[in-house]
């Protein structure tokens, strides 16, 4: 009998001690753990912001040189010289735009952006959306048809070509 309530005390002191251990593990993780921030949805936000910057500054120029259906956007480090120059296809009312479909979509940010559908090491999804109908012959209001970026981190922003409007990130 006393054997028993020796391993009854011996199992309650073990039990004891993981409950213990785990309680300080919980109360260490939660007072001093002090989280990064997610360098890719920091790294999404920005390239979020040079396209809006862009986007206006696409339109900008192209007021200066309208009408036409092309110009010429360069593209600038940090210190602000010339890395890059990208065409730029312009729609009727002087945004941004390409065909419609996901490749136009790619094509738009690949223009704005200077650099591939990537973003700190993970693909950019360029998506078309619209919700008018199918029908040629219905014109289509400027704010039912728009390109979706996302990354896989659940990250994502709308740009309407019909508007110039860019949404800002969700994150």
């Amino acid at each position: 009998m006393k054997k028993r309530q020796d391993n009854l005390r011996s199992t309650a002191f073990k039990l004891l001690t993981v409950v213990v251990f785990v309680g300080v593990l919980v109360f260490f993780i939660n007072n001093l753990y002090t989280g990064e921030p997610d360098t890719t949805l920091t790294a999404f936000s920005k390239q979020a912001q040079k396209f809006e910057r862009h986007t206006i500054s696409s339109h900008y120029q192209w007021r200066v040189r309208q009408p036409t259906s092309m110009i010429m956007l360069i593209h600038f480090d940090d210190t602000g010289s010339e890395i890059d120059r990208k065409p730029v296809r312009m729609n009727h009312k002087g945004w941004p735009s390409a065909q419609d479909s996901d490749e136009g979509c790619a094509t738009v940010w690949t223009s704005l952006v200077g650099s591939p559908l990537r973003v700190d090491g993970f693909n950019v999804k360029a998506r078309f959306y619209s919700t008018a109908s199918n029908d040629e012959a219905v014109r289509r209001n400027d704010n039912e048809y728009w390109c979706r970026y996302s990354i896989s981190k659940g990250s994502e922003f709308d740009y309407f070509p019909g508007l110039g409007k860019v949404t800002q990130p969700q994150l």
